[in-house]
């Protein structure tokens, strides 16, 4: 554990904390209100998209500050197992959601009409993601042992569980029936 003052801890909780809380404002805002568009942002070029990017760095960035020096040691017989399993569950699951977006291309990501991926990854979930990264969050978690990071991720878990939400009324508009069809075949998350 990090030899620090506690309000750094604190620190690197509350600044992601807030930054995630706006990002589910925002985004509650653009899901009441058809003339207000937050994520995905209209262009690259907006202060939607640079205001989003903004929030996502200032919660991950201290969450990984967070993780790397406030992670509780596991002092049991199950500490390989915890550090094996986790270990395990964040390299396949972020692996996988890094090379799903890479293959969707980074721009589609966020929010550019690139085309519809309808196969791959996506002929099994409309999000296969968010699915990956929640596999990974739970590996990071088991990593951790912090309960301020444990409530962290479960806000970026919830965070995704909710992303369809405002996400897919955009995919609608800018597919059309392609989308809906896609829709009806494929499940959202699994």
């Amino acid at each position: 554990m990090f030899n620090a003052p506690q309000w750094v801890q604190w620190l690197l909780f509350g600044l992601p904390a807030t930054a995630i809380g706006l990002i589910f404002l925002l985004s509650a805002v653009a899901a009441a209100r058809q003339t207000f568009q937050f994520f995905p942002p209209p262009t690259k070029a907006s202060w939607q998209h640079r205001l989003f990017l903004l929030l996502f760095r200032l919660y991950l960035y201290p969450l990984i500050g967070l993780s790397i020096f406030y992670s509780q040691p596991i002092h049991s017989k199950q500490a390989i197992f915890q550090y094996g399993i986790g270990g395990l569950l964040l390299l396949v699951g972020f692996g996988l959601a890094f090379l799903i977006t890479f293959q969707m291309g980074w721009r589609n990501a966020f929010g550019e009409r690139r085309g519809l991926k309808t196969n791959g990854w996506f002929s099994i979930s409309r999000n296969p993601v968010y699915v990956a990264t929640w596999i990974g969050l739970i590996g990071w978690g088991l990593l951790a042992n912090n309960l301020l990071v444990t409530i962290l991720l479960i806000l970026w878990a919830t965070m995704y569980l909710l992303a369809p939400v405002v996400e897919e009324p955009w995919l609608e508009k800018e597919y059309g029936e392609d989308y809906r069809a896609y829709k009806k075949r494929v499940r959202r998350f699994l």
